[in-house]
């Protein structure tokens, strides 16, 4: 705030800075002036200058060359204004107000009066709710402050995680290493005895020369003739290194990654995402009524999928109150654009499907998404499962079924208290035999469904 730098009033102290300011006497007063006028006029209105000077009322008006009194009210800017801003004439300041509505200050007593006292009630409420605002605020910053806090704790749990695996395979290739050059490549051991090797050639070259045969010492001859053959033996050991050491220096032992540490890198690099998720799109489920950690979920699922953000999600069927024939799941769906599907079953699997085309009553007709947006999910192991072949159906139009994806890899049938869910040649989402989708294995299965509900998805 501005400190208004101004004189006192007094000649005797016109050289020090002005502390506050009298509207009855309209001085300003140093800080020795106004003791002695606190003393003499304690009823007067004192302003202190660490204020703004325009918040201190004079009487006067404070435009510029206009040293007369306020004694009109301009209804348009809602100001108080002296006769030279109402001059017929506009110049220099003068004249502001000529074009205005404006009265004499005793005419618009009455209604100010009123408004203060509409405004004394205002600022009352206001008063009165103020208290329950400010702890409501702190609420609200807790939990942005606790958002953020798991934000950062999650995003570090998970490269935590990237670390860990990068620094176990690390550990795993260099003890690779160690076998591999252990196993192929002669060693230091090896090298030590080739530098012994001239005097074992020597010792039973030698020996071999001296020896004699004798026919008393046979025994003795035959133990030399063995040892000098164990020499040999082991000489031909070391020999052998020694040339297998020449045959493995043409050869390498290569960390082959090239291709693998390019692509590890991208994805590294577009590893996660920092996404904001308006709370007012969470969509209203009757079966993930509270859990917004799924619905989140599905939410980014879909905006990956399209590229697009979310206005919001309009629930417009659900089978335990709009009807479980087939028809009214057409009634209420045909022709909404892009849907959310959300299952669960009597046994607990909930999952569903996202598609942006259109469901419609048709004789039995696969439709084809073109920019391979639709997919289908489990909410029991959070998967989802993008198509695996876009040259086959992503979602199938009849009017004896309920909503139908790829090639049944889940369908609810013409009764639509039932579901089916398949895994085998059909398939359009899974792999062959391997039910992810409701975490189950088989050829398929049928379940009683608890409950269905469809979403229309509104994007930005």
């Amino acid at each position: 705030m501005e400190i208004v730098k101004i004189k006192c009033s007094s000649k005797d102290d016109k050289d020090i800075d002005a502390i506050s300011y009298c509207g009855e006497c309209k001085i300003y007063m140093c800080n020795k002036c106004e003791k002695y006028h606190s003393k003499l006029h304690q009823n007067h209105q004192i302003y202190y200058l660490d204020i703004q000077i325009e918040d201190i009322f004079t009487g006067f008006c404070k435009e510029e060359n206009h040293p007369n009194k306020l004694e009109f009210f301009c209804k348009n800017h809602n100001t108080l204004c002296c006769a030279a801003c109402l001059c017929k004439i506009s110049k220099k300041g003068i004249g502001l107000h000529k074009d205005c509505d404006v009265c004499l200050i005793e005419d618009i007593k009455d209604e100010k009066n009123d408004k203060i006292k509409s405004n004394i009630k205002y600022l009352e409420e206001i008063s009165n709710t103020l208290q329950e605002s400010i702890n409501n605020m702190k609420i609200i910053f807790e939990k942005i402050i606790k958002n953020k806090e798991d934000l950062k704790l999650n995003i570090q749990n998970i490269f935590t995680k990237i670390k860990n695996v990068l620094n176990s395979r690390e550990d795993e290739l260099l003890i690779e290493v160690d076998k591999q050059f252990d196993n192929i490549y002669c060693n230091e051991k090896i090298l030590e005895q080739c530098k012994k090797l001239p005097n074992k050639i020597k010792l039973p070259l030698e020996k071999s020369k001296n020896i004699e045969y004798n026919e008393d010492k046979l025994s003795s001859f035959i133990n030399e003739c063995i040892n000098i053959e164990n020499n040999i033996k082991e000489i031909n050991i070391i020999n052998d290194s020694i040339n297998k050491c020449k045959n493995e220096g043409e050869s390498e032992i290569n960390f082959i990654y090239e291709e693998q540490f390019n692509s590890l890198l991208e994805n590294i690099k577009k590893l996660g995402k920092i996404s904001i998720i308006n709370k007012h799109s969470i969509f209203d489920s009757l079966i993930i009524n509270n859990e917004n950690d799924r619905k989140e979920l599905i939410i980014n699922w879909i905006k990956q999928k399209t590229n697009k953000s979310i206005l919001k999600f309009e629930k417009i069927f659900t089978m335990s109150i709009n009807g479980t024939s087939c028809n009214d799941f057409h009634k209420y769906c045909d022709n909404k654009g892009p849907t959310l599907t959300l299952v669960k079953t009597t046994n607990n699997k909930i999952f569903g499907g996202f598609t942006p085309l259109n469901w419609e009553s048709l004789d039995g007709v696969g439709i084809y998404d073109k920019n391979n947006q639709t997919f289908i999910f489990s909410l029991n192991s959070m998967k989802k499962f993008d198509m695996i072949n876009k040259e086959k159906s992503a979602i199938y139009c009849n009017k004896n079924n309920g909503p139908y994806f790829g090639g049944r890899d889940f369908s609810i049938e013409s009764d639509m208290k039932k579901c089916e869910a398949y895994a085998n040649q059909y398939t359009n989402f899974l792999c062959n035999n391997n039910l992810e989708l409701i975490g189950e294995k088989g050829s398929n299965k049928k379940f009683n469904l608890e409950d269905f509900e469809v979403f229309k998805i509104i994007f930005k």
